[in-house]
C-alpha cells in the first residue's frame, strides 16, 4: 500500500474516532486512582479498625437490613477506608438490582448505589470509557474504536517508519500547522508501546465479550445461597487449593438450582503481572465439592497472556510507579485527538483558501 493510501486512511480514521480517544484518555487516566477519588470524595468514609469481620458474620447482619431478595455479587474492598459493595435483587422491586455498601468492620449498611454504580464517580467515568452509557451496543460500539485505535497505530508506524529522525523535534516557534504536527508526531512514536497495549487489551476484551462468549438469557432465582452456608470455610477451602489465595470476589448462585458460588481472587505473592481475580474455584452449593478452578500461576501461557491483559490495561502490574506512568501516558489518546483535529482543520482551511484563489484568479 502506498505512502498516500496509509496516509488517508490515517486521516478518516483519525477523524472518525478524534471524540472516542478524546473520551477514552481523559476517562482512562482518571480511572487509573479511580477508587482512590472516589475514596476522597466519600461524603461517609468508613473508619479503618484492626479487623474485618468474618463473611458469615457480614452477611447475616447485611440479611436483616435488607428486603426480601438474592445476593448475587460481593466485591470485597482493597481499601481498608472504603465499603465492600453487594450486588442484591431485591424481590420486593420487581428484580430491580441495587449495590449496597457494607461497613466490612460493623456490618452496616453505609448507602446504596444503582446496579451498574453510575452514580458514583468512580462508576460514571468506567461505564463511561467501556460502553458510552449505550449499554450493551455502547460496549460493541467501544470495541470497534478500539479495533479503529489499533489501525491508527499500525498506520502511524508505516508513515513514521523512520522515526528517529524526529524522535524528540518540537517546533513550537513554527506554523500553527507544523506545531501541532511535531506534537501529534512526538505523542504518537513515542508513546506507540501504550497505544498498542490500549487498543490490543481493550479491543480483545470486547471481541470477547460481545462476539465470542454467549451469554444466555437472566433468568433469577431465589434462594439459592442459605446464611445457613459458610462461605468463610469455602475461603479457608479455597487457600489450601491454591496457597496464598487472596479474596477479592464472589459471585453467588442466582440463576438456576445448578449455579455454583465462586470465589476469585489472586495469590498474595503473585506475579505482577496476574490480574485481581485470575484465579479461582467454583463449588457446588449442596455438597460443596469443587466444580471447577483455575490456578492463573498454572494455566497455559496462552491463559496467562490473556490473564495480564487487566494489570496492563489499568497499569497496577508495578503498583503506584506504573499507575503514575499510566496516568500521564493515559492522556495521550486525548493529546493525539486534539493535535490531530487541529492538523485537519489547518489543512481544510488551507485548501478552501487556495480554492477561493482559483475561483477568483479564474473570474478575472
Amino acid at each position: 500500500m502506498k505512502a498516500k493510501t496509509w496516509y488517508k486512511m490515517h486521516t478518516i480514521l483519525g477523524v472518525f474516532g478524534a471524540t472516542f480517544l478524546l473520551v477514552l484518555g481523559i476517562t482512562g487516566s482518571l480511572l487509573v486512582y479511580g477508587i482512590e477519588l472516589q475514596a476522597l470524595i466519600d461524603p461517609n468514609p468508613i473508619s479503618a479498625e484492626t479487623n474485618r469481620l468474618s463473611f458469615d458474620e457480614l452477611y447475616k447482619r447485611f440479611l436483616t437490613q435488607t428486603p426480601e431478595g438474592s445476593v448475587a455479587g460481593w466485591l470485597k474492598s482493597d481499601l481498608e477506608n472504603q465499603p465492600d459493595q453487594i450486588w442484591f435483587h431485591d424481590k420486593t422491586m420487581n428484580d430491580t438490582e441495587r449495590v449496597y455498601l457494607l461497613n466490612p468492620y460493623t456490618g452496616k449498611v453505609a448507602g446504596t448505589l444503582k446496579d451498574d454504580r453510575s452514580d458514583s464517580l468512580y462508576g460514571f467515568l468506567l461505564v463511561l470509557h467501556y460502553s458510552l452509557f449505550l449499554g450493551g451496543v455502547g460496549y460493541f460500539i467501544t470495541g470497534c474504536f478500539a479495533f479503529i485505535y489499533l489501525l491508527l497505530a499500525i498506520s502511524g508506524i508505516r508513515l513514521y517508519r523512520n522515526f528517529w529522525k524526529s524522535l524528540f523535534r518540537l517546533r513550537f516557534k513554527e506554523s500553527f500547522r507544523m506545531m501541532f504536527s511535531d506534537i501529534h508526531k512526538f505523542i504518537g512514536i513515542n508513546f506507540i508501546w501504550f497505544h498498542l497495549i490500549l487498543a490490543i487489551t481493550g479491543g480483545w476484551w470486547s471481541l470477547r465479550d460481545t462476539v465470542i462468549l454467549e451469554f444466555p438469557e437472566e433468568k433469577l432465582v431465589y434462594g439459592l445461597w442459605s446464611e445457613n452456608n459458610s462461605i468463610d470455610r469455602l475461603i479457608d477451602e479455597t487457600k489450601k487449593q491454591i496457597p496464598g489465595f487472596s479474596i477479592g470476589y464472589i459471585a453467588f448462585p442466582h440463576h438456576s438450582k445448578t449455579d455454583p458460588i465462586g470465589f476469585y481472587g489472586n495469590r498474595i505473592h503473585s506475579s505482577s503481572f496476574e490480574s485481581r481475580y485470575g484465579s479461582f474455584i467454583q463449588y457446588d452449593t449442596k455438597t460443596n465439592r469443587i466444580m471447577r478452578m483455575v490456578d492463573i500461576s498454572k494455566a497455559s501461557i496462552a491463559d496467562q497472556i490473556l490473564d495480564s491483559f487487566r494489570p496492563l490495561h489499568f497499569g497496577t502490574f508495578a503498583n503506584h510507579i506504573s499507575k503514575i506512568i499510566w496516568v500521564f501516558c493515559g492522556l495521550s489518546p486525548a493529546v493525539l485527538a486534539i493535535s490531530g483535529l487541529c492538523i485537519f482543520y489547518s489543512k481544510f482551511k488551507d485548501k478552501k483558501k487556495r480554492t477561493q484563489k482559483l475561483v477568483s484568479s479564474s473570474l478575472h
